[in-house]
């Protein structure tokens, strides 16, 4: 155990040539996966080296020294504690508290100090050979002095960001004082992939000074880098799992899960957003999260739920709005809830099979058979080069049949049409609605004209005079509006067999969009 004169046992570590790990890792690292921490109470000589590869002397501007010295308040340690556990959570690391004496301190000793700069708001020092390593000093002149540190505020943020440093990480962009270090590309140096990187930007590269809401674990980078390191915690959520969200609660965060052979993402609330489950990837689920500049949201939305390298998440289940869900290469059960939602493949259709199931469908890549994808309460798949609607019980099925009563079977098939009535129709449309923006389209007023267009379109001629005339009185003595009349046509069993509906219910409508 160190002492306030020496350290723990450190080691080096080597370079990856996976820049990015190797631009977050310090260069070393503690030897011992057990690392103890305390909270120092006194600034006494006694528990404080001031020798020259200490603090200096006590007559100095080393930390311990400086009048502003004192400990962290009981609801500062719990927050630390809870920070602490976010690394533990990801990485082989097991944390122990020490209560300090002259001769036994924690390996990482957190305590407040003052610095002039109040946006100074703490520091910590790497592991080493120094009595300092580990060590993290809050600013009494800066923010987190003043503001409780609270998961996803900046001060709770910056906790986890001297961690880091204490455990081993250093910053992700250029060093003056080592032009060779390995930086991140500017795309990756911001905080939604490294709590260690110092700018806070949206994925189109808009950059502020915080985020609306803060990270509340390590992040995607973080976390593989820690993992190099000290390994991986291979006990952390290592059976089936269901990560819960709802509209209540905001999110920012990196799931690391261990293992399981069917894992969930569950969103319960009402906002529209994206579930990817590839791992390194991020998703929209709730409340959502932007850059701020000076207490100003700007930019987009960030992605706010993302998935640690190495992770497999099998399952997403959507709420209640049009989600956009995202599978990998395991096989997935992707249920959209309610709403129009909608499946996004990456590739091209010819590389899919879809399969029309008692309760959905399967989406089957061809390159990976056996993994097929489940989809319920899924209305739309994007593919690279198409997209599909498959609610034929639904709008697609509404649009199908108004396209082959007003445009004739062949329609069907003209994805322009179909692309622009299902727009309408998740516009908000009804069916009668949409069945009257369909006979608008034909520029047909007449109310025989109309009904011969609908007989047409249904028995392949003309109607005769006693055919067409009740349905065209029916008009004449608005006993029944165009659009009824219309919708009355796309739902008979003529109509469904002419646009060939039960296939259509196997494939799915093609459509633009």
């Amino acid at each position: 155990m160190p002492s306030p004169f020496f350290s723990s046992n450190i080691t080096n570590t080597k370079l990856t040539h996976d820049n990015s790990i190797d631009s977050l890792a310090g260069g070393t690292r503690w030897l011992s996966s057990t690392i103890t921490y305390s909270f120092p109470a006194s600034n006494s000589s006694l528990y404080w080296s001031s020798l020259s590869s200490g603090y200096g002397s006590r007559f100095g501007d080393g930390e311990p020294w400086r009048s502003d010295f004192t400990t962290l308040t009981t609801a500062d340690q719990a927050a630390f504690v809870k920070a602490l556990q976010q690394w533990a959570n990801v990485a082989n690391l097991n944390f122990v508290p020490v209560v300090e004496t002259p001769s036994a301190v924690g390996d990482i000793r957190a305590a407040y100090t003052s610095d002039p700069d109040e946006l100074t708001l703490a520091w910590a020092y790497l592991p080493s050979t120094g009595p300092y390593a580990g060590d993290i000093w809050i600013n009494t002149n800066g923010l987190l002095n003043f503001q409780e540190w609270n998961p996803g505020n900046i001060s709770y943020e910056s906790v986890l960001h001297e961690l880091g440093h204490a455990l081993g990480l250093t910053h992700p962009f250029a060093d003056p004082d080592d032009p060779s270090k390995p930086t991140l590309p500017k795309n990756q140096d911001s905080v939604i992939h490294t709590i260690m990187s110092y700018t806070y930007a949206d994925l189109q590269g808009v950059e502020g000074n915080e985020f609306s809401f803060h990270p509340t674990t390590p992040m995607v980078l973080d976390i593989a880098a820690i993992q190099y390191l000290y390994g991986a915690n291979t006990r952390y959520h290592a059976g089936n799992d269901t990560y819960t969200y709802n509209d209540a609660n905001t999110y920012h965060e990196t799931l690391w899960d261990a293992g399981g052979a069917s894992d969930t993402i569950h969103y319960e609330g009402a906002i529209s957003g994206l579930i990817d489950l590839n791992p390194g990837d991020g998703s929209f689920i709730g409340q959502p999260v932007y850059v701020q500049l000076n207490g100003v949201n700007i930019g987009q939305p960030v992605p706010n739920v993302w998935i640690a390298n190495n992770v497999t998440i099998e399952n997403a289940i959507a709420g209640q709005g049009n989600d956009t869900l995202i599978g990998n290469g395991s096989r997935n059960t992707l249920d959209g809830g309610a709403g129009i939602d909608t499946v996004q493949a990456g590739s091209a259709r010819s590389q899919f099979t879809l399969n029309k199931t008692s309760s959905g469908y399967t989406l089957t890549d061809n390159a990976n058979p056996g993994n097929p994808d489940t989809l319920t309460n899924i209305e739309r798949v994007k593919f690279a080069d198409a997209r599909v609607a498959l609610d034929l019980d639904g709008h697609a099925g509404e649009v199908a049949k108004l396209l082959g009563a007003v445009f004739g079977a062949a329609t069907v098939a003209n994805q322009d049409y179909a692309g622009i009535g299902l727009t309408k129709a998740d516009e908000g449309l009804s069916y009668e609605q949409l069945a009257t923006f369909a006979i608008d389209a034909t520029k047909l007023t007449s109310h025989e004209d109309i009904v011969m267009l609908l007989w047409q379109n249904l028995f392949g001629s003309a109607p005769t005079l006693s055919e067409k005339s009740p349905y065209i009185n029916m008009l004449d003595t608005s006993e029944i509006s165009t659009g009824a009349l219309v919708v009355l046509a796309a739902d008979t069993g003529v109509n469904a067999e002419n646009i060939h509906l039960t296939g259509l219910a196997q494939t799915g409508l093609a459509y633009t969009g």
